[in-house]
């Protein structure tokens, strides 16, 4: 076979495996919290509400904006008719363009460092977990990637193009997320470190470009880009110009919930240390292997032209800044850990000026570690997708919820009354997502910190955890409690009228 054959069938190989691992039974887990929440803001936007970024509690407008078309074309257009693929779509299109985004450093790295890296960023469980789910960091990741390349450009052969797409990609990311602030933080102190060293010899050959005057419209480019094209739309278009003061007081009220604090070691322990649950040992220890292999071959070595350094020391300030943040939430990984992916392909990168043996070696270690790599994405967002012992899980929807909507349609049948006519439904208590996402056919439905009195003529309440005890008290002669599962250790209580209780106790098959 021709050798660029081989190399095209090898990047369709890797596409294709980046697919049917992201796609398949997409539907069938649980809305995540986190989704529910993106999935009203998105619905909104369907209904032409206008768009106004909130600073305290919400991620950039970018991912519902590249959703919209996707709800458009399968003729979704409101929350009742939104559905979990159509959701989570956005999200595969964009994990699957993000394990080709080592196409772009080819010229620099070789064609099998790139092609490791791609098979490594197509089959990792963290990014094939995640790639699966409505949430920002998989759109972040792709431009992240895409930035990563243009910044590398810029800083080594700088023109005004590139400084504009430079500029496009960083200012989509910070209209993805605002913690595009950390990737461009941790992209400069690589590119410092890395002109230190080179300033650090002798040699003025060693300048970063011909002429340091070469930087400046390139760099006036890529603020100013950056700079718009953030500004375009967080200002929903110019039209609120507010929004683009509030992109940025996002970094001093931005408020996180209580829960999430890790220690330092949290990630490594995720990402490297073999956990054994489920009937198998869970590690990307692969990546890392090779990412080391990398940097023990090629980072002293001299070359000035060599990303490697670079790469490098943007992984580790990636890891690092991640690290020290007491918030931690294991897809906070994904943008340091396509970098490490990166990385671990260069360990290929002079492969054919390497002995036989060492060859034969590092490719065998590679195939198993895809393998194995492949066996634990397929468990992990397929048969165990939902289980809390599942390390990539992070506070699962309860399975419960899924049978919930088809459980009230029944109740609604035997008592001769649609859905609808259920309403209003009370939930008592806060932090209750995702559940509105499986009330959203119901007309009418209040939220209520505490009980109140008037709850006892309605039809059905679900209280949280922390209400549970004063709606009890409240409800306890007028509402039948039934005990159902929210997310993971977390519990709700549905209190059902007792007449309807009643009702559908008698027209149940016996």
């Amino acid at each position: 076979m021709p050798r660029r054959l081989l190399i095209y069938s090898a990047w369709f190989g890797i596409a294709l495996l980046a697919s049917a691992l992201r796609l398949h039974d997409l539907s069938d887990r649980p809305i995540h919290a986190d989704e529910a929440t993106g999935a009203r803001i998105l619905a909104n936007r369907l209904a032409d509400k206008t768009y106004q970024f909130d600073p305290q509690h919400f991620h950039g407008p970018l991912l519902s904006l590249v959703a919209i078309p996707i709800a458009k074309a399968r003729h979704e257009s409101s929350w009742a008719e939104l559905t979990p693929f159509t959701l989570r779509l956005g999200p595969v299109i964009a994990g699957c363009l993000l394990t080709l985004t080592p196409l772009l450093w080819v010229r620099r790295l070789g064609t099998a460092a790139a092609l490791a890296a791609a098979s490594l960023l197509a089959t990792s469980p963290l990014l094939v977990y995640y790639n699966r789910i409505y949430i920002h960091e998989t759109l972040l990741t792709l431009l992240a990637m895409l930035g990563f390349a243009a910044l590398y450009q810029l800083v080594t052969k700088p023109t005004r193009l590139i400084g504009i797409l430079a500029g496009l990609s960083t200012g989509l990311m910070f209209a993805t997320k605002e913690t595009a602030a950390i990737s461009l933080l941790s992209w400069c102190v690589a590119l410092i470190a890395i002109i230190l060293r080179k300033y650090s010899t002798t040699s003025s050959s060693h300048s970063l470009a011909p002429n340091s005057r070469d930087y400046l419209a390139p760099i006036t480019l890529f603020t100013l880009t950056a700079a718009l094209t953030a500004s375009y739309f967080y200002s929903n278009g110019f039209t609120s110009p507010s929004g683009i003061i509030d992109a940025l007081r996002t970094y001093f009220v931005y408020e996180t919930t209580a829960g999430h604090e890790k220690p330092f070691t949290y990630y490594a322990q995720l990402m490297l240390w073999p956990k054994h649950n489920l009937g198998m040992w869970w590690s990307e220890a692969t990546i890392a292997l090779l990412a080391i292999t990398a940097v023990a071959t090629t980072f002293l070595k001299r070359s000035q032209t060599n990303p490697i350094p670079f790469i490098t020391i943007a992984t580790i300030a990636h890891l690092s800044i991640y690290s020290f943040i007491d918030y931690k939430t294991p897809w906070l990984m994904m943008v340091p850990w396509t970098h490490a992916c990166l990385l671990a392909g260069c360990a290929f990168g002079s492969i054919q000026k390497r002995s036989p043996a060492t060859r034969v070696t590092l490719v065998t270690f590679l195939l198993v570690g895809l393998a194995y790599q492949t066996q634990q994405s397929i468990l992990a967002s397929g048969r165990f997708e939902n289980d809390p012992r599942n390390p990539y899980a992070y506070v699962p929807t309860s399975q419960d919820m899924q049978s919930l909507p088809a459980w009230l349609d029944a109740l609604a049948s035997t008592s001769s009354q649609t859905p609808a006519t259920l309403s209003p439904i009370a939930v008592v208590g806060s932090e209750y997502w995702p559940l509105p996402w499986y009330l959203r056919n119901f007309e009418t439905i209040g939220y209520w910190p505490t009980p109140i009195p008037e709850m006892q003529t309605f039809q059905i309440v679900f209280a949280l955890p922390a209400q549970t005890d004063p709606t009890h008290a409240l409800l306890q002669d007028t509402h039948t409690q039934l005990p159902r599962s929210l997310r993971a250790n977390v519990p709700i209580m549905l209190y059902l009228r007792n007449d309807l209780w009643n009702q559908w106790i008698d027209d149940s098959p016996q």
